[in-house]
């Protein structure tokens, strides 16, 4: 695939004012196909209920007769816990070369002076995994081990992209601290000390997680996230949280809410990673990554949003959920 970075030209051009969506689209169309593209009709939705980022719905027809559906995301300014503007060079750098999936990429810019940075993405129709059915989740876990073993401790590598998030302490801690400052703006002054007395050990769960081995991981793996196209064909969206990361961290987050089915899967997964590996993996190690990995799980949903933290029966049946997982944990973390 020929390069899209438009990033020079952007910035060339940059004092004679801003680039319209039409020219860079019509650029990196052009650059792909190695031939002059020209737009001549865009009729555009807006999408933006979706996302944290403006996102439009393109429908354009090129000078050939062609007809394009394409997705348009403008990253936003700043930097949070997610990747914003980043998400442009993870798609440069890394998925460009091997996508896993992820929707081909038509044009992209990337403009400091300008803030813009934008993404004309593949349109991938609207079905998720949310309405998947057991094989299309079966091979959502497939698709996740197969990424996962490829990358499987190759950090340097990854970092030497750098467009990626570490997951270090602070990653973990910032979860926790979260959800400790959600239940004590709700008011909730027992839960708060009972969440204080769960939380005793976990500096002993991130030490753990800090000596597992990382992969490149998707970092905002929900079903909402992964389109279903026919095969069944897996294909993610929305990398701006992609990271140097656990594995057992992307599985248990897409896996939050399957109650006893969720063995069956997660032994899906790991057969896949071992397929992965001339030597066998250690599954009792992964197991306890997972159970750990649980633990966050519980954790991002108190951080996730502080207005469902003033339920008082939400926040019950989630610290009764923590306690929980410790003593799963204490029992050796084996996963029913």
């Amino acid at each position: 695939m020929k390069g899209l970075a438009l990033e020079g030209a952007a910035s060339e051009q940059a004092a004679a004012g801003r680039r319209t969506p039409r020219q860079v689209l019509e650029a990196g169309l052009t650059l792909r196909r190695g031939r002059r593209v020209r737009v001549v009709a865009l009729e555009r939705r807006s999408l933006e209920a979706r996302s944290t980022h403006p996102i439009e719905r393109l429908n354009v027809r090129l000078d050939s007769g062609e007809r394009l559906r394409l997705v348009f995301k403008r990253l936003r300014r700043g930097s949070t816990a997610k990747g914003n503007r980043r998400e442009v060079l993870i798609y440069r750098r890394l998925l460009e070369r091997r996508g896993f999936g992820a929707p081909t990429v038509y044009a992209s810019i990337y403009d400091h002076r300008l803030g813009d940075y934008w993404l004309f993405l593949e349109d991938l129709g609207e079905r998720t995994l949310e309405e998947g059915d057991r094989d299309e989740w079966l091979a959502a876990v497939r698709w996740l081990a197969e990424m996962h073993g490829t990358w499987w401790g190759r950090t340097s590598e990854l970092r030497a992209l750098g467009c990626l998030e570490d997951h270090g302490p602070h990653y973990y801690w910032r979860i926790a601290r979260t959800a400790r400052r959600h239940l004590a703006q709700a008011g909730h002054r027992e839960a708060v000390r009972w969440f204080d007395g769960l939380m005793r050990r976990f500096d002993s769960v991130v030490a753990d997680l800090m000596s597992q081995p990382r992969t490149l991981v998707h970092g905002d793996v929900f079903p909402h996230n992964v389109l279903l196209q026919p095969g069944p064909s897996v294909r993610p969206i929305d990398w701006e949280s992609a990271a140097v990361g656990l594995a057992a961290w992307d599985l248990a987050r897409l896996l939050d809410g399957w109650g006893k089915d969720k063995p069956t899967f997660r032994a899906a997964y790991f057969c896949e990673l071992a397929r992965q590996f001339s030597a066998p993996c250690d599954s009792r190690s992964f197991e306890r990554t997972f159970a750990h990995c649980e633990v966050l799980v519980i954790l991002c949903h108190l951080a996730w949003d502080e207005r469902a933290c003033r339920a008082e029966g939400f926040v019950l049946d989630h610290l009764q959920a923590l306690e929980a997982a410790w003593q799963h944990l204490d029992r050796g973390g084996e996963i029913a």
